[in-house]
């Protein structure tokens, strides 16, 4: 399906979902489980990707499934479902990876709940990405059929004020690189005309961290700011 010119409210972070999946399931794939210091990393960072999941799936329910009930009864019956779903999962893979922290297991043990933890991980990945395309269409297309351009912005806006400075920044570090130049620009001129300048220079400094110079120089020439 072409994408269309209508405003979105899932394209941005199921981009950053997509990209924090594919680099911490490649992370999983050659992580040293028998590392317990590789391992406590490893969830560190599932910990803090699990916490912006759940956070994602709380803002779809609140601000577009509820919206798209009011109007079309039942129709958001099939994605809370899946919400609750992929939530349940998400704890059972935790719970696998945080079992491997256990001091008490042999190496060959945790080679093999680590091989366990990363397939379960990579059912959790796909799960999601059948969730998401789902919305992207079904979705997304009952939304454009209720609701004007001009109601979608609004739903848009009420998402981005409820999300905290610092849950922005998390998900920064996962939207920035995943997005093309264009969604870049559009993203970033959106948090430098809206935000206050020590937060946007808080984004930046994730744009340079993650993102290869020549991009970093793109964006910097295209919302015309000095180089940081």
């Amino acid at each position: 399906m072409e994408q269309s010119t209508r405003p979105s409210l899932v394209v941005t972070p199921h981009k950053g979902i997509r990209y924090a999946f594919a680099q911490l399931i490649m992370k999983a794939g050659n992580l040293d489980y028998t590392d317990k210091a590789q391992v406590a990393d490893l969830k560190s960072q599932l910990d803090e990707f699990g916490g912006l999941l759940e956070e994602h799936a709380h803002l779809e329910n609140e601000f577009i499934l509820k919206s798209l009930e009011q109007r079309v009864p039942g129709s958001a019956d099939h994605d809370e479902q899946d919400h609750v779903a992929l939530e349940a999962l998400q704890v059972e893979v935790l719970a696998k990876l945080e079992a491997i922290l256990d001091p008490r297991l042999s190496d060959t043990k945790a080679r093999a709940m680590g091989y366990a933890f990363y397939q379960d991980l990579g059912k959790l990945y796909a799960a999601h990405l059948e969730h998401m395309l789902e919305e992207e269409t079904v979705t997304q297309q009952l939304l454009w059929k209720h609701f004007s351009d001009m109601e979608i912005i609004g739903l848009h806006v009420q998402i981005v004020r409820s999300i905290p400075p610092e849950v922005m920044l998390s998900w920064a570090k996962y939207l920035i690189p995943a997005l093309n130049l264009n969604e870049r620009i559009e993203l970033l001129a959106g948090i430098q005309a809206g935000a206050p300048p020590a937060f946007f220079e808080q984004v930046m400094a994730i744009a340079k961290k993650t993102l290869p110079t020549p991009d970093v120089l793109k964006l910097e020439s295209k919302l015309m700011i000095a180089a940081f």
